[in-house]
């Protein structure tokens, strides 16, 4: 049998999703800041920089 889990575990467990998604997301800014322009260069060598 399950036991329903307490406010503030519920809590704590949406706090740590949200801050894995939000580390998530400044890793992925994070590189596509710094890798940007080689991602885009080897796009338009590739032909498939129209997406951009």
């Amino acid at each position: 049998m399950r036991t329903p889990m307490s406010a503030p575990m519920k809590i704590l467990t949406a706090a740590a999703a949200t801050g894995g998604a939000l580390l998530l997301v400044l890793l992925t800014f994070e590189g596509w800041m710094r890798y940007g322009t080689d991602i885009f260069l080897s796009a338009v060598q590739s032909g498939i920089a129209w997406c951009f």
